[in-house]
């Protein structure tokens, strides 16, 4: 057959090469399985895989297209560039060495094809034979004779007439145009494409005319409008298609959505009136603004929020992410929305068609899915709401994770799931926080209980915090998201209410039980009220200072302080607004506590108590004993200063000052002052003033080591008291921030200390001193990492120290645990933690060695991650042939089955780490392309290179978007 008759078989540009391979079987009177047979014989057999339909491609290896070009008597670098897939991949035989043919199907692994032009092709081959070429979006329409070049799966296309549609061939002229004049036209159009499909397959409104008008003008004789509306999907839409994806490329429209949003992220497309009205009179429909104003979801809101993100940034960073077209936007492949072709058993019986399961929809994510609607439904109608917090639990189930998760990504939850989420709770994914909105609904249900909110009052009726709550979106009123207005006006407070809304402000009997309490947990503590200073602070309340507003009051008659509020601090301390100074009251109850236990010797100057000052101030209280007040002198005789002992109480002989000489002389006695004043000139005058300077000093108290405020040190005290106790109890100090330990916040306090640590350390402050006893109690109390590490170690470290079985390198505990998969991540980040953290991990002998052991025996594939990375970082990429070798290790081989294992399986944590090493390791397109563009990246001038530059610019509407996007950014071609 190589001598054949048939001469010169010239291949079509941009054919498939089975296309090719049919033709020539044609032209030498053959069937397409004789053709394959002589290709890929190998000893008497077949060297061919894969299964041959009507849609099939076929790669070919090196001796199978020598035998190939041997047929049609053309060379091979022609047909090179006239068919795409000529080179695309080697495929592996199964026989060994000699030809090898490999036949694939699908649009995942052939590109978008069609049929070609029948006048065209006869025009070209000069014999009426179908043909099949690979077509980019803008070569489905053959304007010259009118056609529109579909893709049928199960079939070799179809060929629909277009005389009825005029403005599907005038819409691909202006397809061309908008890809010659924009660098992203193309990415565009994908977008566009996902808009119009997905309002295709929604029902129509009766104002659209247009589509069921082309639907009916070009559907076949005898076709079901049913399955012809899913098959012409594209060729309905393509008018639509081109008009949008030229309005979305124009960057006065992203410029002017960006600001219609006003910096807020859109909830609705209503938010959005001026690009509805515009995409309406592009495509002629004045409808689409009101259809369109209520959509939270799908691929146009998705672009108009990707759009806010960006500011319209014209980074090569930032439009990737504007024009992506997620899984869930894309239109489902044809050859899951059309049956296969009906096939009959010998008996001519209709066989059934097995179930196929859809691409990209994983029923056991489905299934999830309902599980946790279901637990949100229910936490619904609990609640009314499912503003749940990211930590917040339901039942068993973490809820608040869940959702939190959607939320981040909630432009690319499928439909069905949005429009689930949507119809329980419409704020589900709002643009603003959860708190927010659980806090708005308090509002609201205080609404619906006590009537309106009244603002211009100051919100009378609510509680502090909620009114204070209510008064601050007043005044951030103007700045609110519009959604979160329209929220507020449900409740009444729209923009003139705001305006005249008054602070929420707590009522003098609320304020007055607060301080009541602070001042009664004091007095329980210290026993008294007047040792408070007016700056003390009580578990951070101003305790000090109300109490000296309530003597105040007491003591005014102007705004006087209510009985039954003085009888209330009375009953707590009875002297807790004396008559007299302070400060005898506080000298009072520290001569108090010195003489329990100790009988008072008033005769020889109260010695007997250990406290000098009490004892110096009893003396002075005795010597003016008879100008004290009843109650003053009845307080002194509660602790055993009567009349009668204040009658014999003699100054304290450690304080009495040295008798100077008696001179009777007043002239003497004036010249001897006089001398002194002389000699001494800041000797004191006065005898007070004499006498205090007689006395000997009093040794100086140190100053607190807590290193702040006296007045605090109390507080700090308690605190630490309880810090010593869990520290007892549990062994360590990272306890949780919600941690009460015996009714006192423990947690909130340990949390506001390493607050403060870590700003002090932020502002080149050195540490407090009083954090040393933090320290000393637990030296990882304040560590430079993530405090929820710190506890699972803790955790760890218990369980080792429990004795229970603890092996990391031989998975003891299982991975499946909650402690093995905590330690499994710890031996997998070992390297990157901080030194701290692998000495801690070394006390329970996670050791280097350990961890890496641990990491290769519960993930085998991180020796051949390690192999890869070493590849990469020197040669650049990963796109390696199947027989390389590193180390000894056999790498392509590897790599070969981790892409199979992907395209069967889909994404494993191996694929992962590969993604993060080489993005491109597994192209969408095929492995030789990707060689030879890292061979044309690193060897641009070699002739080898320029061939393939010059093929690539002939095929650039073939190409993937992201094959342009690198040869363009490589600088290998110029867009």
């Amino acid at each position: 057959m190589s001598g054949g008759a048939a001469g010169r078989i010239a291949a079509l540009n941009g054919e498939l090469t089975l296309s090719f391979l049919t033709r020539i079987a044609a032209r030498y009177h053959l069937g397409i399985r004789d053709v394959l047979a002589a290709i890929t014989d190998v000893g008497g057999l077949q060297n061919l895989t894969g299964m041959l339909y009507p849609d099939s491609e076929i790669h070919l290896n090196a001796q199978a297209r020598d035998r190939v070009a041997a047929l049609c008597h053309v060379p091979q670098h022609v047909l090179e560039q006239a068919l795409p897939a000529w080179t695309r991949e080697e495929p592996c035989g199964k026989y060994g060495m000699g030809p090898v043919g490999r036949l694939m199907r699908g649009e995942e692994v052939v590109a978008a094809w069609g049929p070609a032009c029948p006048a065209c092709t006869t025009a070209r081959t000069g014999r009426e034979v179908p043909a099949r070429r690979y077509l980019a979006p803008e070569q489905r329409v053959c304007a010259r004779h009118r056609y529109w070049l579909l893709y049928l799966p199960h079939t070799g296309g179809l060929t629909v007439p277009l005389g009825p549609c005029p403005e599907v061939i005038e819409a691909q002229r202006q397809h061309a145009r908008l890809l010659h004049r924009s660098p992203i036209g193309a990415q565009t159009f994908e977008v566009a494409r996902a808009v119009t499909n997905s309002w295709l397959e929604q029902p129509w409104p009766r104002q659209e005319h247009t589509w069921p008008a082309r639907l009916d003008a070009t559907r076949p004789d005898g076709a079901d409008p049913g399955w012809w509306k899913v098959a012409a999907r594209d060729l309905i839409t393509y008018p639509e298609t081109v008009a949008l994806a030229r309005l979305l490329a124009s960057r006065p429209l992203q410029q002017r959505a960006v600001a219609e949003s006003g910096g807020h992220l859109p909830y609705r497309l209503g938010e959005l009136p001026a690009l509805l009205t515009e995409v309406a009179h592009e495509l002629q429909r004045s409808w689409l603004v009101h259809r369109l104003a209520a959509v939270t979801h799908g691929p146009l809101f998705t672009w108009a929020h990707s759009c806010v993100i960006t500011r319209a940034d014209p980074t090569p960073a930032a439009q990737q992410k504007l024009w992506k077209v997620h899984s869930s936007h894309r239109p489902r492949p044809l050859s899951d929305l059309l049956p296969p072709p009906e096939s009959r058993t010998d008996s001519g019986q209709q066989e059934p068609r097995p179930v196929k399961r859809l691409r990209g929809h994983s029923l056991q994510a489905e299934r999830a899915f309902q599980r946790s609607l279901a637990h949100a439904r229910a936490y619904h109608q609990q609640f009314g709401h499912l503003a749940v917090p990211k930590e917040d639990s339901f039942g068993n189930y973490q809820l608040g994770t869940w959702l939190s998760n959607l939320r981040t990504r909630h432009t690319r939850v499928p439909a069905h799931q949005a429009a689930a989420l949507n119809a329980l709770y419409p704020w589900w994914n709002a643009p603003w926080s959860t708190l927010w909105q659980r806090t708005w609904h308090q509002a609201h249900d205080h609404l619906e209980a006590h009537g309106p909110l009244k603002p211009a009052s100051g919100f009378p009726t609510t509680g502090y915090s909620l009114g204070e709550w209510l008064y601050l979106q007043c005044t951030r009123y103007p700045t609110l998201h519009p959604e979160q207005q329209r929220l507020l006006t449900h409740i009444g407070i729209d923009a003139p209410a705001a305006a005249a809304a008054r602070p929420r402000r707590r009522s003098s009997a609320e304020r007055f039980q607060v301080g009541l309490a602070h001042a009664r947990a004091y007095a329980d503590v210290h026993g008294n009220l007047a040792v408070v200073a007016h700056a003390a602070m009580h578990d951070s309340y101003p305790l000090g200072q109300w109490l000296g507003n309530q003597r105040r009051g007491r003591r005014s008659d102007r705004r006087p302080l209510p009985a039954d509020r003085a009888q209330a601090l009375a009953d707590i301390d009875p002297w807790w607004n004396p008559p007299w100074g302070l400060s005898w009251q506080r000298h009072y109850y520290r001569a108090r506590d010195a003489a329990v236990g100790s009988l008072l010797q008033a005769e020889s100057g109260f010695s007997d108590l250990d406290d000098s000052g009490a004892a110096d101030w009893l003396w002075r209280q005795s010597a003016t004993y008879d100008e004290l007040s009843e109650e003053q002198q009845q307080l002194l005789t509660d602790i055993g200063i009567t009349t009668e002992v204040a009658r014999t109480a003699v100054k304290p002989a450690r304080t009495a000052p040295k008798a100077p000489a008696v001179t009777t002389d007043p002239e003497m006695k004036d010249k001897t002052s006089h001398a002194r004043g002389a000699t001494d000139p800041a000797a004191p005058t006065g005898p007070r003033r004499a006498r205090h300077a007689a006395e000997p000093k009093r040794p100086r108290e140190p100053g607190s080591r807590l290193g702040h405020r006296p007045d605090l040190k109390a507080g700090f005290e308690t605190a630490m008291t309880h810090a010593r106790a869990w520290h007892a109890e549990h062994g360590h100090l990272a306890a949780p921030r919600d941690t009460r330990h015996d009714d006192y916040p423990l947690g909130m306090w340990l949390l506001s200390q390493r607050n403060r640590a870590k700003q002090r350390a932020r502002d080149g402050l050195p540490p407090s001193p009083h954090l040393t006893e933090l320290a000393a109690i637990d030296s990882w109390w304040n560590p430079p990492w993530d405090l929820h590490w710190q506890r699972n170690y803790y955790r760890a470290r218990d369980h080792v120290e429990a004795g229970r079985p603890f092996d990391p390198a031989r998975l003891v505990p299982s991975p499946g645990t909650v402690m093995g998969s905590w330690i499994g991540r710890a031996c997998l980040q070992y390297d990157q933690f901080h030194p701290g953290q692998q000495q801690l991990l070394t006390l329970i002998g996670i050791t280097p060695e350990v961890a890496r052991a641990r990491t290769r025996r519960a993930q085998p594939w991180r020796t051949a991650v390690e192999h890869a990375k070493a590849f990469a970082e020197t040669h650049g990429h990963l796109a390696v042939p199947h027989d390389t070798l590193h180390e000894g290790f056999a790498l392509g081989r590897w790599l070969n089955k981790q892409r199979y294992r992907i395209r069967q399986k889909g994404t494993t944590p191996a694929a992962h780490a590969l993604t993060a090493i080489d993005p491109w390791w597994n192209p969408p397109w095929g492995i030789t392309w990707q060689r030879a563009y890292h061979h044309a990246r690193t060897q641009p001038h070699t002739p080898t290179t320029r061939r393939w530059i010059h093929k690539q610019r002939r095929l650039w509407a073939l190409l993937h978007p992201d094959q342009q996007y690198l040869l363009t950014t490589t600088g290998l071609i110029v867009s």
